[in-house]
């Protein structure tokens, strides 16, 4: 069965949300025009479920922008009305160790739905979880296993379409990007919401199989390869050459020492 819940001060229509639940694999829509977070809410909704309650199909918490969004570790995602910021509940018992694959294939999933809106947006990912546009950042991911109900799992992710980054804090103007920036002209957002989902169901469907695709592609993509980089795993740093992803969804650093895996942290390039 198929719920939406429209908050009071909603914005989108209901043939808007309609058309997201009959297009795509999403069953159960909660829109918001303001809300903190939606991972946050995604995972009170998660520590509901916990107590008697069933997910009915993937859920989606959709916002149409978000006041206090976030990103890894402290960091918070910058958004303005125009940008798709929403995380997905899904039932996937995947393991932790299975994280890096699974942000990997999130951020592969968005670059080849923003390849159908404009072909030559040059889309690549950075490791571990984000999406970049001709080298400035236009997608960020989250994901989260709720602790209270860990079979399930949260998919939070921003992606900047027609909030144009003129309108950004100066020291983003930088370094990321928004899809109208790049093409010219404004989307439809229902459309590239429909898209990028579709394209999701697809590619986490192919972690299920144990794809080999999604290595080649995740290497194919790599913002980071043949490229110096440090990694901050937070008990220590490790720098080198970056030599690309391996079969696990970590990043592989050259060291004096040798190769050495890297399955969590923060990038920065030199």
């Amino acid at each position: 069965m198929q719920r939406v819940t429209l908050t009071p001060d909603a914005a989108l229509t209901d043939a808007d949300l309609d058309h997201l639940t009959r297009s795509t694999f999403v069953r159960q829509i909660e829109f918001h025009r303001t809300i903190d977070s939606t991972n946050r809410r995604a995972l009170q909704l998660a520590r509901e479920l916990e107590h008697g309650g069933s997910l009915d199909g993937p859920l989606l918490v959709l916002a149409e922008s978000q006041t206090d969004g976030r990103g890894r570790g402290t960091n918070r995602w910058w958004a303005r009305p125009g940008a798709l910021t929403f995380t997905l509940l899904i039932d996937s018992h995947l393991p932790q160790r299975r994280l890096p694959q699974a942000s990997l294939t999130v951020g592969l999933a968005v670059c080849e739905a923003i390849e159908e809106f404009h072909p030559r947006s040059d889309m690549q990912l950075k490791w571990p979880n984000d999406v970049f546009c001709r080298q400035r950042k236009l997608s960020g991911i989250l994901i989260e296993l709720p602790l209270s109900n860990p079979r399930l799992l949260a998919i939070g992710i921003g992606i900047n379409i027609n909030n144009s980054l003129r309108d950004a804090p100066e020291e983003l103007q930088a370094t990321a990007t928004a899809l109208c920036d790049v093409a010219g002209h404004t989307f439809d957002l229902t459309e590239v919401l429909t898209g990028v989902l579709n394209r999701l169901q697809y590619r986490l469907e192919c972690i299920g199989r144990h794809d080999d695709e999604l290595r080649t592609k995740w290497r194919e993509r790599c913002l980071l390869t043949n490229r110096d980089v440090q990694v901050d795993l937070g008990t220590r740093k490790v720098a080198g050459r970056c030599r690309g992803i391996d079969d696990d969804g970590a990043l592989v650093i050259e060291t004096p020492a040798g190769l050495e895996p890297c399955f969590a942290g923060s990038v920065t390039l030199f």
